[in-house]
Protein backbone atom coordinates (compact mmCIF):
# COMPACT_ATOMS: atom_id res chain seq x y z
CA UNK A 1 0.00 0.00 0.00
CA UNK A 2 1.66 3.51 -0.97
CA UNK A 3 1.89 6.12 1.08
CA UNK A 4 2.46 9.90 0.47
CA UNK A 5 2.58 12.85 3.07
CA UNK A 6 4.45 16.69 2.69
CA UNK A 7 6.94 18.17 5.71
CA UNK A 8 7.43 21.72 5.55
CA UNK A 9 10.32 23.66 7.64
CA UNK A 10 10.79 27.40 8.13
CA UNK A 11 14.33 29.01 7.76
CA UNK A 12 15.03 30.87 10.79
CA UNK A 13 16.93 33.78 12.27
CA UNK A 14 19.29 33.62 15.28
CA UNK A 15 21.20 35.17 17.55
CA UNK A 16 18.81 37.97 18.28
CA UNK A 17 19.83 40.90 20.06
CA UNK A 18 21.23 39.84 23.29
CA UNK A 19 19.99 36.14 23.02
CA UNK A 20 22.89 34.38 21.67
CA UNK A 21 22.55 30.62 20.71
CA UNK A 22 19.02 31.34 22.95
CA UNK A 23 16.91 33.06 20.78
CA UNK A 24 15.58 32.46 16.93
CA UNK A 25 12.65 32.95 15.05
CA UNK A 26 10.76 30.87 12.06
CA UNK A 27 10.64 32.33 8.74
CA UNK A 28 7.89 32.52 5.71
CA UNK A 29 10.78 30.55 3.61
CA UNK A 30 9.99 26.92 3.51
CA UNK A 31 12.19 23.75 3.22
CA UNK A 32 9.72 21.27 1.85
CA UNK A 33 9.90 17.53 0.98
CA UNK A 34 7.40 15.83 -0.90
CA UNK A 35 7.57 12.15 0.51
CA UNK A 36 6.23 8.69 -1.24
CA UNK A 37 6.30 4.85 0.24
CA UNK A 38 5.20 2.53 -2.45
CA UNK A 39 6.70 -0.95 -2.00
CA UNK A 40 5.40 -1.77 -5.41
CA UNK A 41 8.25 0.08 -6.53
CA UNK A 42 11.23 -0.90 -4.36
CA UNK A 43 12.94 -1.87 -7.62
CA UNK A 44 13.58 1.78 -8.39
CA UNK A 45 15.04 2.25 -4.86
CA UNK A 46 17.48 -1.22 -4.68
CA UNK A 47 20.07 1.17 -5.87
CA UNK A 48 20.58 3.32 -2.73
CA UNK A 49 22.14 1.31 0.22
CA UNK A 50 18.92 2.76 2.92
CA UNK A 51 15.93 1.94 0.20
CA UNK A 52 15.80 5.78 -0.54
CA UNK A 53 15.58 7.93 -3.70
CA UNK A 54 16.51 11.54 -3.09
CA UNK A 55 15.92 14.80 -5.57
CA UNK A 56 15.88 18.22 -5.83
CA UNK A 57 13.53 20.68 -7.38
CA UNK A 58 16.32 22.59 -9.80
CA UNK A 59 15.22 25.95 -8.36
CA UNK A 60 16.77 24.77 -4.65
CA UNK A 61 19.20 26.02 -3.12
CA UNK A 62 22.91 23.81 -3.43
CA UNK A 63 20.85 21.59 -6.51
CA UNK A 64 24.30 20.89 -8.36
CA UNK A 65 26.19 20.41 -5.41
CA UNK A 66 23.77 18.67 -2.70
CA UNK A 67 24.36 14.75 -2.21
CA UNK A 68 22.01 12.87 -3.50
CA UNK A 69 22.86 9.51 -1.56
CA UNK A 70 20.72 8.87 1.52
CA UNK A 71 23.78 8.20 3.45
CA UNK A 72 25.44 11.45 2.47
CA UNK A 73 22.69 13.76 2.56
CA UNK A 74 22.13 15.81 6.08
CA UNK A 75 18.59 15.47 5.89
CA UNK A 76 18.03 11.41 4.83
CA UNK A 77 21.32 11.19 7.31
CA UNK A 78 19.34 12.44 9.90
CA UNK A 79 16.42 10.53 9.15
CA UNK A 80 18.82 7.12 9.51
CA UNK A 81 19.83 7.89 12.62
CA UNK A 82 17.03 8.32 14.20
CA UNK A 83 15.41 5.15 12.07
CA UNK A 84 18.78 3.04 13.84
CA UNK A 85 18.30 4.82 17.31
CA UNK A 86 14.67 2.73 17.00
CA UNK A 87 16.34 -0.15 16.11
CA UNK A 88 15.11 0.32 12.42
CA UNK A 89 18.16 -0.18 9.48
CA UNK A 90 16.47 1.32 6.67
CA UNK A 91 14.02 3.56 5.19
CA UNK A 92 10.89 1.40 4.13
CA UNK A 93 11.56 -0.07 0.39
CA UNK A 94 10.58 2.32 -1.86
CA UNK A 95 10.78 5.55 -0.48
CA UNK A 96 10.92 8.46 -2.46
CA UNK A 97 11.63 12.03 -1.32
CA UNK A 98 11.89 15.18 -3.30
CA UNK A 99 13.27 18.72 -1.92
CA UNK A 100 12.14 21.72 -2.65
CA UNK A 101 14.61 24.12 -0.98
CA UNK A 102 14.84 27.87 -1.16
CA UNK A 103 16.93 28.80 2.29
CA UNK A 104 19.98 29.76 1.07
CA UNK A 105 23.01 27.90 2.25
CA UNK A 106 25.71 28.53 4.81
CA UNK A 107 23.93 32.36 4.74
CA UNK A 108 22.29 32.80 8.62
CA UNK A 109 18.98 31.51 7.74
CA UNK A 110 19.61 28.06 9.82
CA UNK A 111 19.52 25.76 6.03
CA UNK A 112 21.38 22.77 8.15
CA UNK A 113 19.06 23.02 11.34
CA UNK A 114 16.06 23.11 8.55
CA UNK A 115 17.31 19.85 7.39
CA UNK A 116 18.02 17.91 11.02
CA UNK A 117 14.26 19.24 11.60
CA UNK A 118 13.15 17.83 7.90
CA UNK A 119 15.11 14.28 8.69
CA UNK A 120 14.00 14.10 12.08
CA UNK A 121 10.04 14.48 10.89
CA UNK A 122 11.05 12.59 7.71
CA UNK A 123 12.14 9.64 10.73
CA UNK A 124 9.44 9.93 12.70
CA UNK A 125 6.81 9.31 9.56
CA UNK A 126 8.23 6.70 7.29
CA UNK A 127 8.41 4.51 10.71
CA UNK A 128 5.49 5.87 12.58
CA UNK A 129 7.37 6.24 15.61
CA UNK A 130 4.81 8.73 16.95
CA UNK A 131 6.94 11.09 18.58
CA UNK A 132 5.75 14.40 20.49
CA UNK A 133 7.47 17.67 19.28
CA UNK A 134 9.47 17.23 22.02
CA UNK A 135 11.15 14.27 21.48
CA UNK A 136 11.44 15.01 17.82
CA UNK A 137 13.46 18.22 19.39
CA UNK A 138 15.41 16.32 21.26
CA UNK A 139 16.09 14.47 19.02
CA UNK A 140 17.64 17.75 16.45
CA UNK A 141 19.75 18.67 18.88
CA UNK A 142 21.73 15.55 19.81
CA UNK A 143 23.00 16.19 16.08
CA UNK A 144 22.44 19.80 15.69
CA UNK A 145 23.90 21.73 18.71
CA UNK A 146 22.12 24.89 18.11
CA UNK A 147 18.94 25.48 20.22
CA UNK A 148 17.75 28.38 18.75
CA UNK A 149 17.78 27.74 15.22
CA UNK A 150 16.48 23.95 15.67
CA UNK A 151 13.37 25.06 18.16
CA UNK A 152 12.48 28.18 15.64
CA UNK A 153 12.85 25.63 12.75
CA UNK A 154 10.38 23.20 14.92
CA UNK A 155 8.24 25.29 16.50
CA UNK A 156 7.88 28.31 14.24
CA UNK A 157 7.17 31.97 15.79
CA UNK A 158 9.56 33.45 18.26
CA UNK A 159 11.36 31.26 20.50
CA UNK A 160 13.67 30.83 23.04
CA UNK A 161 15.71 27.31 24.23
CA UNK A 162 18.69 26.78 26.06
CA UNK A 163 21.01 23.21 26.82
CA UNK A 164 21.27 21.54 30.02
CA UNK A 165 23.72 19.19 31.55
CA UNK A 166 21.72 16.10 32.30
CA UNK A 167 21.82 15.35 35.87
CA UNK A 168 23.43 11.73 36.42
CA UNK A 169 19.93 10.75 37.48
CA UNK A 170 18.65 11.27 34.19
CA UNK A 171 21.71 10.14 32.34
CA UNK A 172 21.41 6.39 33.67
CA UNK A 173 17.72 6.46 32.80
CA UNK A 174 17.96 8.44 29.29
CA UNK A 175 17.27 6.60 25.98
CA UNK A 176 19.86 9.49 24.41
CA UNK A 177 21.92 7.50 22.38
CA UNK A 178 24.67 10.59 23.22
CA UNK A 179 23.61 11.81 26.33
CA UNK A 180 25.17 15.03 26.11
CA UNK A 181 22.10 17.30 27.13
CA UNK A 182 18.04 18.11 27.50
CA UNK A 183 16.37 21.16 26.10
CA UNK A 184 14.21 23.34 27.39
CA UNK A 185 11.98 25.72 25.58
CA UNK A 186 9.66 28.56 25.42
CA UNK A 187 8.01 30.04 22.78
CA UNK A 188 5.66 32.55 22.07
Amino acid sequence: MARAFKIKVPASSANIGPGYDVLGVGLSLFLELEVTIDSSLAHETNDDPNNCILSYTKESEGYSTVPLRSDANLITRTALYVLRCNNIRNFPSGTKVHVSNPIPLGRGLGSSGAAVVAGVILANEVAQLGFSKQRMLDYCLMIERHPDNITAAMMGGFCGSFLRDLTPQEMGKTRNPIGRGASRTFWG
